[in-house]
C-alpha cells in the first residue's frame, strides 16, 4: 500500500468516534451468561466475534457451554444476529465448547478455531481424563453470504501425547486472537502461532496446516514462561514470536529468536517479569488475560511510519478499568530480547472505568483496532469498540 493511501486511511479513521455496542448480552432471552471475547477480520472484511455462552453458569467441565458467532460487515456499525458455532451436549466429551481463539486467514476467506472441550475441569485433569482440545474450520460462501463452519475435529492427544509424551496433564490454548505469519508460508497457508497455558507453565506452538496439526516451538521438555498462566503470542516485525503471559501484576513476555524461520529452529531469549525492568507494565493484581497486538502507525510527530505493540489487561485493582498500553518499537532494539521488549512502555489508554476482565482486539479493515471486551453489569457483557490508534495514543500516533 502506497504512503499516502495508508496515510489517508489512517487519519479516517482517526476522525472515526468511538460508539461502544454490547453484542452478546447477559440477562438476554436465553437467561445464560456470557464470557471469553474472541475476534478476526476475515479476507473479505468482514469481522467475526465470538462468545461463550454458558448455560452450566461456569467454565469447561462444569456442564453445556456453547460457542456463539456474530458477524459485522461494516467495520462494526451494524451486527448479525448471533448464530451457533460449537453447542454442548451436557455429557460425555462433548459437554461443553468454549474459551475460543480463532484467526482468519489474510488472503483467503477461510477461519480457523481452536477450543476447549469435554465434562473436565482444566484444573482437575489427569493424564488419562484431561480437558479436551478441539478444531474447527469456516468457509465464506459466496452465493448464501454467510460462514460455514464445518465439523469438529478432537485433537487433544496429538498435544498430550503427540506433543507432550503424557508429561502435562492439563492445557488448553489462549482464548482470543491466535497469531498468523506475515513471513512464512508452507504450501497453501501463512504459518500461524498461538501460546499454550498448562500445569507446567507456557509453551508456543505453530501450525503449517492452518491449524490441523501442530509443533512446538523450541523445547518441548522446557516451558518459556514456567511460571506463566494463560498466554497470547505475536510476530514481531523481524519475524521473531513474542510471548505474553498473565501472572499476578505486569505480564511475563519472552522472544524466540530463530536461526531458521522456515525450518522453526530457533532459540527463547529468556523469560522477563515487566514488573521488574524500568518502565515496564505494571498493573494492580492482574485477574485474567488481554491481548497483544502488533500494528503500522504513522508518528504524529515526524509523519514516519511507526510500529506499535499494544497490550490489553485490566489496570485493577482486580478485574476492572480494562487498559491498552502502547509502545513504539519502530526501532529494532526496542525487542532485542525480552527485556529490551518488556521496558520502557510510553502511555496507555483506559477503555473503561467499569468492572471489566478479558480482552481481544484486531484491527479492522478501516484501519481502527476492533476491540472486544468483557464488562459489567452482571456476570459480564460482551462489547465491542472500535478505537483509533490517534484515540489510543493521545494523539502522538496516527
Amino acid at each position: 500500500m502506497k504512503i499516502k493511501v495508508f496515510t489517508a486511511m489512517l487519519l479516517l479513521a482517526a476522525s472515526a468516534m468511538a460508539q461502544p455496542q454490547t453484542l452478546f448480552h447477559t440477562g438476554d432471552e436465553s437467561g445464560f451468561p456470557y464470557r471469553i471475547p474472541a475476534i478476526a477480520r476475515a479476507a473479505n472484511g468482514d469481522l467475526i466475534a465470538l462468545s461463550d455462552r454458558r448455560p452450566c453458569g461456569g467454565d469447561i467441565g462444569y456442564g453445556r457451554v456453547d460457542i456463539l458467532m456474530r458477524v459485522s460487515r461494516d467495520n462494526g456499525a451494524t451486527w448479525e444476529p448471533a448464530e451457533d458455532v460449537l453447542v454442548g451436549t451436557g455429557s460425555g466429551p462433548t459437554t461443553g465448547y468454549g474459551d475460543a481463539c480463532i484467526v482468519a486467514d489474510r488472503k483467503k476467506n477461510e477461519l480457523t478455531l481452536v477450543c476447549c472441550s469435554g465434562d473436565v475441569p482444566y484444573w482437575s485433569n489427569t493424564t488419562e481424563h484431561h480437558q479436551g482440545i478441539v478444531v474447527t474450520h469456516a468457509r465464506y460462501d459466496k452465493r448464501g453470504k454467510a460462514w460455514r463452519w464445518g465439523e469438529s475435529k478432537d485433537i487433544s492427544e496429538s498435544f498430550y501425547q503427540g506433543l507432550f509424551g503424557g508429561r502435562v496433564a492439563g492445557m488448553f490454548m489462549g482464548s482470543g486472537r491466535i497469531c498468523q505469519s506475515k513471513r512464512v508460508k508452507a504450501g497453501k497457508y501463512y504459518r500461524l502461532y498461538a501460546a499454550m497455558c498448562t500445569h507446567k507453565g507456557n509453551w508456543v506452538v505453530y501450525s503449517d496446516d492452518f491449524g490441523d496439526t501442530w509443533r512446538v516451538l523450541g523445547s518441548a521438555e522446557e516451558s518459556c514462561a514456567p511460571q506463566g498462566d494463560e498466554p497470547k503470542c505475536e510476530e514481531l516485525p523481524d519475524g521473531s514470536v513474542l510471548l505474553s503471559s498473565r501472572k499476578g501484576g505486569g505480564r511475563y513476555f519472552n522472544i524466540f529468536k530463530f536461526t531458521n524461520r522456515r525450518r522453526a529452529e530457533g532459540a527463547w531469549t529468556g523469560v522477563v517479569d515487566s514488573q521488574q525492568v524500568p518502565g515496564g507494565i505494571s498493573n494492580e493484581s492482574n485477574a485474567c488475560n488481554g491481548e497483544i497486538l502488533i500494528v503500522e502507525a504513522i508518528s504524529a510527530k515526524t509523519g514516519k511510519r511507526a510500529v506499535l505493540a499494544l497490550q490489553s489487561l485490566p489496570a485493577g485493582p482486580g478485574r476492572s478499568n480494562v487498559t491498552i498500553y502502547y509502545k513504539d518499537i519502530t526501532d529494532k532494539a526496542t525487542y532485542a530480547d525480552a527485556r529490551a521488549f518488556a521496558s520502557d512502555w510510553q502511555g496507555s489508554y483506559q477503555v473503561t472505568q467499569k468492572l471489566s476482565a478479558y480482552s481481544t482486539m484486531t484491527q479492522q479493515q478501516d484501519g481502527r483496532i476492533a476491540f472486544l471486551y468483557e464488562e459489567e453489569p452482571g456476570d459480564y457483557q460482551i462489547v465491542y469498540v472500535p478505537l483509533s490508534i490517534n484515540t489510543i495514543t493521545g494523539g502522538k500516533y496516527i
